[in-house]
């Protein structure tokens, strides 16, 4: 992983599967899933750690921002051959690990008030950039694979 670029990487375990997009920064700022996709058993930890550490080194493409007739279908659906979003969100959990200027931040996701999912304040923990990456994708799981049921 590049020394102090910002950057989000994500996690979703869903019906004893884990789930590792790699996350695209578009050209306008936001980001979105793309592949390749890990899938790994939830019972498999040093595989998702291994497939975590492995996004993280790759980083945040930038890709060109997608028109609402361009935007790609999500590979996640695929991958967890169901045929729409909200299909995929029943029954997952996500997780996000952001780096920013002086931080990592991992935060966890409850459903949102309208659908979909935001952010969960009292999930969010924080840990200096000078922590080694390792520990803090190893907290990550700690959180995520302990909240799911394989």
């Amino acid at each position: 992983m590049s020394d102090n670029h910002p950057g989000i990487w994500v996690l979703f375990v869903r019906k004893g599967k884990v789930f590792i997009p790699t996350m695209a920064r578009t050209e306008a700022g936001f980001y979105m899933g793309i592949e390749p996709v890990a899938v790994l058993d939830s019972s498999d930890r040093e595989g998702i750690q291994s497939a975590f550490l492995d996004v993280i080194r790759r980083g945040n493409p930038t890709v060109p921002t997608p028109t609402r007739a361009t935007y790609p279908p999500d590979p996640l659906l695929k991958h967890a051959k169901v045929k729409s979003a909200s299909e995929f969100e029943r029954l997952v959990q996500r997780w996000k690990l952001g780096r920013y200027a002086t931080e990592f931040v991992v935060t966890s996701y409850r459903p949102g008030k309208y659908g979909g999912a935001e952010e969960d304040p009292r999930g969010r923990e924080s840990f200096s950039e000078k922590e080694p990456i390792e520990f803090v994708v190893s907290r990550l799981l700690d959180r995520a694979l302990g909240a799911s049921a394989p």
